[in-house]
């Protein structure tokens, strides 16, 4: 049977990334994604994860709910937790140019995020929790997810 529609709940620790890059490799490559695609989703998703484990958390125990949904060419990914509100697209792009000594420290996960997707959106709701959604547009994609 065919689904388009994954979903996984983790503890927001830091070891659990390992389980949600695999969650993510697996799925897309069912869908039939190019290598590429799925690096860059995966490298998205674990910068998101990280930043919620060590920041919306701070070191308290968590969930951090995975959502992956094909829709039509595109993978839709949504990634929601109960930690501390804060909006990633926000953040501001790093200075690249600036000598290394001087740039800011951290900032750069959200940078990537963005630069290798397609769509980077954040929304927090005071009963649901933070919710991070993100989507890539999936360059070779004729099949819909199968069961993960």
């Amino acid at each position: 049977m065919k689904k388009d529609r994954f979903e996984l709940q983790v503890d927001s620790r830091l070891e659990n990334l390992s389980v949600i890059s695999d969650f993510i490799g697996k799925a897309m490559r069912q869908a039939g994604a190019k290598e590429k695609d799925i690096a860059e989703v995966q490298l998205a998703v674990d910068e998101a994860c990280a930043n919620i484990i060590m920041h919306a958390y701070s070191g308290r125990k968590g969930i951090i709910k995975l959502g992956l949904e094909l829709a039509g060419d595109d993978l839709i990914v949504d990634i929601g937790d109960r930690g501390k509100p804060f909006d990633p697209t926000s953040v501001p792009p790093p200075d690249l140019e600036a000598d290394l000594n001087e740039r800011r420290i951290g900032g750069l996960g959200m940078y990537f995020m963005k630069k290798v997707m397609d769509e980077v959106s954040y929304s927090f709701d005071p009963e649901k929790g933070n919710r991070l959604t993100m989507r890539k547009h999936l360059r070779a994609n004729n099949s819909t997810l199968e069961s993960v």
